[in-house]
């Protein structure tokens, strides 16, 4: 097991966890934003390094509301609204830079992380070397309208009668009502996992709790937080149901770069190829997993692994004229 690092550290009001997985002084610093709200993914970390290597010091942050972060603050400090995470976040990348005596870092979101972090890159690009989507939301609504469509076409053509008619109940989805469609929601996911891939998803509780287990950092205690996710995090899930980054100018000052699993049916990889064709930006790239769905790091780790790769090699060749170790 590669050497890790765990500290708590106060933003924002409340402490904070992050897992580093750290490298050579000259290895780019990623910051790695979880999804959810909620989910978060420090646990899994661990199946990340085996497979990432020394692409990166890549650093894991359980954020409000989520993880040994919710556990560590108990009932205080829960997340409000969508410009207090990124206060937070702001906070967090602070702390990296002095950490780690770099200017930039990469960011990189995964879901709800990558609405999260693609507003962090655009309020500020001065922090930021390039940014990583992946599993990457646009528009919730219109991700829940495709999702929906995408995976009745599925149940239809694997003659699932029973996903069929639960999926038929729903009626007119998404519904207008937000509580209605957080009600509803688990149902349309727990669908979608028996069509989806991966540890975190669509491979069955037990594999998952194997996957957790394994987990150097993983406690009991754990348990708890994911327990508490829907409901410390209602604010935020609310919010984000009118959420559109279509709406918001497309201008990037730093690499974009988008990772996408092909047969994604959470965060439809037609919405996300569609905006990222808007996109404008100094350089930007896209790479498309084969058999992957919404979590292709998990599902095909040598593929994204080489993705990542890829992008790192980019990002090293345009910022032209500055050596790795002042990345």
């Amino acid at each position: 097991m590669n050497q890790f690092e765990e500290e708590y550290i106060l933003v924002n009001g409340i402490e904070h966890f992050l897992l580093h997985y750290p490298k050579t002084s000259d290895t780019p610093v990623l910051l790695y934003l979880h999804g959810g709200p909620g989910s978060f993914e420090s646990l899994f970390a661990y199946e990340l390094d085996k497979a990432w290597g020394d692409l990166f010091t890549h650093v894991h942050w359980d954020q409000r509301g989520a993880g040994k972060t919710l556990r560590r603050n108990k009932k205080t400090g829960m997340p409000e609204n969508v410009d207090q995470m990124l206060e937070d976040l702001h906070g967090i990348v602070k702390h990296l830079q002095q950490k780690y005596r770099v200017e930039k870092l990469v960011i990189l979101g995964h879901s709800w992380g990558s609405l999260l972090g693609s507003l962090y890159v655009l309020q500020h690009p001065e922090n930021v070397l390039a940014y990583i989507g992946i599993g990457q939301v646009i528009s919730i609504m219109e991700n829940e309208r495709t999702a929906y469509q995408e995976v009745s076409e599925l149940a239809r053509k694997a003659g699932n009668k029973r996903h069929i008619q639960a999926l038929e109940r729903m009626g007119d989805y998404p519904p207008d009502n937000p509580e209605l469609l957080l009600k509803q929601l688990p149902k349309l996911r727990k669908i979608q996992e028996a069509y989806d891939n991966g540890p975190v998803s669509g491979s069955g509780i037990g594999e998952l709790f194997k996957t957790l287990w394994r987990s150097p950092s993983f406690q009991w205690g754990d348990l708890v937080s994911f327990m508490r996710i829907m409901k410390v995090n209602h604010p935020l899930h609310l919010q984000m149901l009118s959420f559109n980054l279509g709406e918001i100018l497309p201008h990037y000052e730093v690499p974009v770069h988008y990772i996408l699993g092909e047969n994604d049916n959470i965060t439809p990889t037609a919405l996300s190829k569609a905006y990222f064709d808007t996109i404008d930006a100094p350089l930007k790239t896209i790479a498309m997993i084969p058999a992957a769905g919404h979590n292709p790091m998990y599902e095909r780790p040598e593929e994204c692994t080489a993705a990542l790769r890829a992008v790192r090699e980019t990002v090293l060749r345009y910022y032209l004229g500055h050596t790795e170790k002042s990345l």
